[in-house]
């Protein structure tokens, strides 16, 4: 090799299926003694790029290039700082010519042997353990029905398959825990009721909550939650009122046509019934929420990465949060930034991701999230956000400054407010196709920004349908957010208070327009 091509590939590295960590990672394919190829996995071409730039530093663009295949991430690949381009190098992870890897965060489930009629079992010690549990389970890439009542009702997927309240019980309890369902509305004797969730539509219907069962009281027709439900933003609760509607799922007694599945947390089993003969595919449940995380800090934000051209899918869902210490409504996004600037997530496809598919949390800036197809994910698909249980009071000046909901009635205080949000600057979202947002949590958008103080940012030219919620949403926050040039259908499908656009507790910086 001359030392002009030698020059062009060093920064060149290949990531593929049938890769060695141990080899060189130059090679786009093993040669011919199999003593050198391409790297197997993200990781160790994460730890090429450091070796290279700590020997020569940025001297030219640095690609990795991963090769067609699937590849199961059960650890984030995390990008800092310490991976950081330039303007005129940058860091690109992006995919082989023609080829498009999926980066998948879950893990093929083994060990099935037969339990009743079709139905197969297989034991998963973790679950048993308490350190795994999902609520979404694939077959051949498609999200199955965990085993509930009423039955999912394919005909009528959004309105169909519900139960309703019938009152909360007691009537007179501001927050009440269960309430009464219709008589004969479950035909069958539960075993194991406590392993059950109720997945509900609280309130006035504009978001939804997923709460275990305490009890249930069949000659009284009263189900006991284990907690009232609440707003995923706020932890705050929300009444129960008659009409809401519901259904109960992970049943085992449930399990009564093909597609449903149910996870006992208790014993570790796992229960399916394949809707197709096992052999023919492959059964995946999901390990990891987020799949790559570009995350700097507030001295030292990562630079100049671009994210381009990978299948993300079968990440977990952390909808409902287990506890309330988390950063946002969802955080368990695919790819998730925080404290970047001039970074790119270009022409990627987010396909049945459990969360949201993009989030930027915190401070921003210049990023570009532009030609991402997001289809069918479990909560937004794009995500600009700061807001967690407590930052408000956490970060402002004064203690007497009033909450969100009360702003507007005290202007004086704005400033204070203003600076106490993280900034996000000039980031482009544009050219996105965004659709069936919401499978799993219902306050979900096409995209959203909250609790933040946003300076120019732009949403422009993106196809956004067949919404849980909003289209777009702004809430909570303050700035210049330029709205342009979008495509909004079929919206606001499964919940009220809501709309294609929707502005909610946004203010603008004294001179705008």
């Amino acid at each position: 090799m001359n030392r002009e091509i030698e020059h062009e590939v060093r920064g060149q590295f290949f990531v593929a299926t049938d890769g060695n960590d141990s080899w060189s990672g130059r090679l786009p394919k093993p040669n011919a003694q199999s003593t050198d190829g391409p790297f197997a996995t993200l990781a160790r071409a994460q730890v090429a790029v450091r070796e290279l730039k700590a020997i020569d530093g940025l001297k030219e663009p640095v690609t990795v290039m991963v090769r067609g295949g699937k590849y199961f991430l059960e650890e984030t690949l995390v990008l800092t700082a310490e991976d950081s381009g330039t303007q005129d190098c940058p860091v690109t992870y992006t995919t082989y010519p023609g080829e498009r890897p999926i980066l998948s965060g879950g893990r093929i489930i083994t060990g099935w042997q037969p339990y009743k009629d079709e139905i197969v079992c297989c034991t998963l010690p973790e679950v048993k353990a308490g350190n795994w549990y999902f609520r979404q389970l694939f077959f051949n890439g498609q999200r199955q029905i965990r085993a509930r009542w009423p039955n999912y009702d394919p005909d009528d997927p959004l309105y169909g398959g519900w139960a309703f309240v019938v009152a909360p019980v007691p009537k007179d309890v501001k927050r009440p825990v269960a309430f009464r369902y219709e008589p004969g509305t479950f035909p069958r004797q539960w075993a194991k009721p406590s392993q059950a969730e109720v997945f509900i539509i609280p309130g006035y219907n504009f978001l939804n909550d997923i709460i275990p069962i305490e009890e249930v009281h069949k000659e009284s027709c009263t189900i006991t939650l284990t907690r009232a439900p609440k707003c995923s933003e706020l932890r705050t609760p929300i009444a129960l009122r008659a009409g809401n509607r519901f259904y109960v799922e992970n049943v085992l007694e449930e399990l009564d046509q093909p597609g449903e599945w149910c996870l006992d947390s208790e014993t570790g089993m796992l229960y399916f019934w394949p809707p197709a003969d096992l052999a023919s595919g492959v059964v995946i449940a999901p390990v990891t929420e987020r799949l790559i995380e570009l995350c700097g800090t507030a001295d030292e934000p990562i630079r100049h990465v671009k994210i381009a051209g990978f299948a993300f899918t079968q990440t977990r869902c952390l909808f409902p949060p287990a506890s309330p210490q988390y950063k946002a409504p969802n955080s368990g996004a695919t790819v998730y930034l925080e404290h970047a600037e001039e970074c790119t997530i270009e022409e990627n496809l987010f396909d049945r991701v459990g969360g949201n598919a993009i989030e930027l949390q915190d401070d921003n800036a210049h990023n570009r999230i532009v030609g991402n197809e997001i289809a069918y994910p479990g909560g937004y698909g794009i995500f600009l956000a700061s807001f967690h249980p407590g930052y408000w009071k956490q970060h402002l000046t004064s203690s007497d400054t009033p909450p969100p909901s009360e702003w507007h009635e005290h202007p004086e205080d704005h400033e204070k407010v203003v600076k106490a949000w993280p900034k996000v600057v000039e980031n482009v979202i544009s050219r996105n196709h965004i659709h069936h947002c919401g499978i799993i949590e219902k306050h979900a958008a096409g995209i959203a920004l909250f609790g933040i103080s946003s300076v120019n940012n732009v949403i422009s030219h993106n196809l956004i349908h067949h919404t849980a919620r909003f289209g777009i949403g702004l809430a909570s926050g303050f700035g210049r957010v330029i709205i342009e040039y979008n495509e909004l259908h079929h919206l606001s499908l499964e919940t009220s208070d809501t709309g294609g656009i929707c502005s909610n507790s946004w203010y603008v910086y004294e001179g705008d327009e």
